[in-house]
């Protein structure tokens, strides 16, 4: 089997069950990896790896799935870029958000680019879903928005397709 095609079938059991937020309550959580997945096929420099992890990123914090859980299932290259996509500051839910923010915004400035692909696909799909939903309280929008801004500002250079996607839905 395809390494992409495991890592969907195991990315679709991980979050079996699980929906998006807001007024997306009726779609499955796994409409948005695959989104991700596609959107990051067809980025420039793509590899099967890459895309397995789009797949995946976000099993380790939403699912309860560990890194060595996925070195044994994909091998050291996907489960390296998953653990890389997967925010540090999901283990310290005591900070506030604006302090959790700035460490997972540290830890994705200093990733591969690979990894920093599929973060920057993941926030166009969240980003423009979110502009999709009119249940989006606004505040949150305002908020998402303003750390968007950040976020491409910490990934600039490493795909401007992707940057410009972003910066039109900004």
């Amino acid at each position: 089997m395809s390494l992409i095609l495991k890592a969907a079938r195991y990315a679709a059991s991980a979050h079996r069950g699980q929906m998006r937020k807001y007024g997306h309550s009726d779609r499955p959580y796994i409409t948005h990896p695959a989104r991700v997945a596609g959107r990051v096929a067809i980025a420039s420099g793509a590899t099967e790896e890459m895309v397995a992890a789009a797949w995946l990123h976000d099993v380790i914090e939403d699912c309860g799935v560990s890194e060595g859980e996925l070195l044994v299932a994909f091998g050291n290259e996907v489960s390296k870029l998953v653990a890389q996509m997967t925010n540090p500051s999901k283990k310290h839910p005591e900070l506030n958000r604006a302090r959790r923010k700035a460490m997972d915004l540290e830890h994705i400035a200093e990733v591969g680019r690979e990894a920093k692909v599929i973060k920057l696909a993941d926030r166009v799909d969240n980003l423009r879903e979110s502009l999709d939903d009119p249940e989006t309280p606004p505040d949150f929008f305002k908020l998402y928005r303003a750390e968007s801004r950040a976020l491409i500002e910490a990934l600039r250079g490493v795909d401007s397709d992707l940057e410009r996607e972003l910066e039109e839905l900004l």
